[in-house]
């Protein structure tokens, strides 16, 4: 099944990558839904490694543990705003995300998620999810970028 979820950003594409290419968004956008925990200390500090496999911990609400997930970036494309990654874990056998993006006109970039799921009797369900979840992503992207500009503001409860 191919869930794809598309909204606009105030932003520029530069801007766009600055935050994008770094595994921390990761966490900062999934949060409080889903938590990524690494197994390696430190792996998700840098850039995203082409070909590399995060081993990861998944937590929903940062408390139930929803067993293991493996990200491997697969493609990382700044000419074409393109970035792919091939993952799995306990819950879904594929969870394959796109995400490319383009200046519509300066300031503002057309963002969109696809993902292929593959997860056997589950895939209706977790696509629902999938939906659910990248509304939030991208919700939560805005902020990051706001704070980028300079423009959110701080709160104490709000990770990243």
């Amino acid at each position: 099944m191919i869930a794809r979820i598309s909204t606009h950003f105030i932003c520029t594409e530069k801007d766009l990558w600055q935050k994008i290419i770094e595994p921390k968004a990761l966490q900062f956008v999934a949060w409080p839904i889903l938590s990524f925990i690494p197994d390696e200390a430190g792996a998700l500090d840098g850039e995203w490694i082409v070909g590399k496999k995060y081993n990861l911990r998944l937590f929903f609400l940062k408390c139930i543990p929803l067993g293991r997930h493996i990200i491997q970036l697969v493609k990382i494309d700044k000419t074409a705003n393109t970035i792919s990654s091939q993952e799995k874990g306990k819950l879904t056998r594929v969870w394959n995300h796109d995400i490319t993006f383009h200046e519509v006109y300066p300031g503002k970039v057309h963002y969109i998620d696809k993902i292929e799921i593959s997860a056997g009797l589950r895939s209706p369900v977790i696509w629902l999810f999938a939906h659910i979840f990248y509304r939030h992503r991208q919700r939560r992207w805005k902020l990051l970028l706001e704070r980028q500009r300079g423009l959110g503001k701080e709160s104490s409860g709000d990770k990243g």
